[in-house]
């Protein structure tokens, strides 16, 4: 366990809907501004082809930059890197900024590391790296998400509406960073709390953890939900990957931070809170494509450091504004969907066979049962919208063209075809699920003999539609790489797990 002494890098590690070109953009934008509001030189905008280039901005201020393709990945995979180097006590402060993508117009996935280097091994230790400014300027500007955690800069206010999607993010088997969930007092107001106690406490996380704070109406409906994994009183709970809701003694394994904590010390408390999502973040093995960018390497001319070229054409403003950050790029024509959705269950059974490459294999009562809750015709649309992502994807996997599971593919939706949410899209179960006798039995689905000849196989993987612990799930098996079909093997109320039993 690391100590206050000796802590590790800030990491994050993150994707982003947007393209790498507008990503890049982005951060270049932000890290001139940053370099000029500290009185340092604003560099050049980069040419696309240039070389890896070192500038000097000012005094022990150097700016690395190199961009190029991903070796062995595709015509349209690109990396970009932005390694800064600041003067600080005892050494030099260090910012590397890497981002890459597999498709010219896809995903972005990015890595930001802060770590300070000291002038000696004689150098006291520096201490804790703190968050980058850049990384506050840039979260709220990408939709940055690690899996299912989003990540923002301060906490998400819950109402009890939203506390399905808490639960199903604290029990999503793909969660590899930890949540923070806060409670405020009962008499205190909410946003009087939240600004002068969880702010400040949570000043550390950003880019670490997915934050929450539930209002008052929502904390005694989560406690009710999580009976073994309560929060109240003003206490912060850290949930870490892997949380198993039925269990009494998986709760030791989520941290509380008690009020009492909070009250004595708030910046030791910020400090503790702040410990364990470092570590783990730090920890991350780095994901595709990120963990194809090539070591940066900068020719001997480059390493002397020639001062910054003047900027002499003027350099087109990248807006910040979320809403305008988009830039459209000439797209083919969107691939037609399967005719129009359903508006119930009913017609969605009916209408199946508009998937040639999907077989429903389940019992179509569970599904129709569907049509007698309230929210059906919404869910029944949903539902389509995953079938429709769902048959796309198995055309492109028979031809071996998918790059991947449907999870990949809905990250990295080719252009033209139908996106579902990748954090609908689950690749499996939990541990917990999976090796229960009973709750591994009811996803034990038909198929064909020639797929198994049981006529059975287990199909952990699932659509989500809906949030919630009971809302529907689209169960399925991908044997595309065999019969060249999917199976779908149940559509209905969720099955028994560790919230629905």
């Amino acid at each position: 366990m690391p100590t206050d002494h000796a802590q590790p890098p800030y990491r994050l590690t993150a994707a982003t809907p947007r393209p790498h070109h507008e990503t890049t953009a982005l951060v270049d934008q932000l890290l001139a501004e940053q370099l000029k509001s500290e009185g340092h030189e604003e560099p050049a905008p980069r040419e696309r082809q240039a070389p890896p280039e070192r500038l000097r901005l000012g005094d022990r201020v150097l700016l690395d930059r190199d961009d190029g393709p991903l070796t062995g990945r595709g015509p349209g995979a690109r990396y970009s890197r932005r390694r800064l180097r600041t003067p600080a006590v005892h050494g030099t402060d260090q910012l590397t900024l890497t981002l890459a993508t597999d498709t010219v117009d896809g995903p972005t996935r990015l890595r930001i590391e802060a770590e300070h280097l000291p002038a000696g091994p004689a150098v006291a230790p520096h201490g804790r790296v703190p968050v980058p400014d850049l990384v506050r300027s840039l979260l709220p500007l990408l939709d940055a998400a690690e899996g299912p955690v989003p990540l923002a800069v301060a906490p998400r206010l819950l109402a009890p509406a939203d506390l399905d999607g808490l639960i199903d993010e604290l029990c999503d088997p793909e969660r590899r960073l930890p949540t923070v969930v806060a409670s405020v007092p009962p008499a205190v107001p909410v946003d009087r709390w939240q600004q002068q106690v969880l702010d400040p406490l949570v000043r550390q996380l950003p880019g670490l953890a997915s934050l929450y704070v539930l209002g008052h109406g929502a904390l005694p409906r989560f406690n009710l939900a999580l009976e073994y994994h309560k929060v109240y009183g003003g206490a912060v709970r850290t949930f870490l990957p892997e949380v198993d809701p039925a269990s009494r003694a998986d709760a030791a394994r989520h941290p509380v931070l008690p009020r009492g904590r909070i009250d004595e010390n708030p910046r030791r408390a910020a400090a503790l809170l702040a410990r364990e999502p470092r570590r783990i973040a730090a920890e991350l093995p780095l994901p595709a494509p990120l963990s194809a960018v090539p070591e940066l390497w900068l020719p001997p001319e480059a390493r002397k450091a020639p001062a910054a070229p003047r900027a002499v054409v003027e350099r087109p403003p990248v807006r910040l504004e979320r809403c305008r950050l988009r830039i459209e790029l000439p797209r083919g024509p969107r691939r037609p969907r399967c005719g129009t959705g359903p508006v119930s269950f009913g017609e969605l059974v009916d209408r199946f066979g508009e998937f040639p490459l999907l077989e429903f294999t389940g019992d179509s009562k569970e599904t129709l049962a569907l049509d007698g809750q309230s929210e059906a015709d919404g869910w029944a649309r949903l539902t389509w919208d995953g079938l429709t992502a769902l048959q796309e994807y198995a055309d492109a996997a028979v031809r071996g063209e998918a790059g991947g599971d449907f999870k990949q593919w809905c990250e990295h939706t080719p252009p033209g075809c139908h996106r579902f949410p990748p954090r609908k899209a689950v690749r499996g179960e939990s541990r917990t699920v999976a090796s229960h006798g009973k709750w591994k039995r009811q996803r034990m689905l038909p198929v064909p003999p020639a797929v198994d000849s049981s006529c059975r196989a287990f199909m952990g993987a699932h659509l989500r539609i809906g949030g919630g612990g009971t809302a529907p799930r689209v169960h399925y098996l991908d044997d595309c790489s065999g019969s060249g079909r999917i199976y779908v093997g149940y559509i209905g109320l969720h099955l028994t797990n560790t919230r629905t039993n």
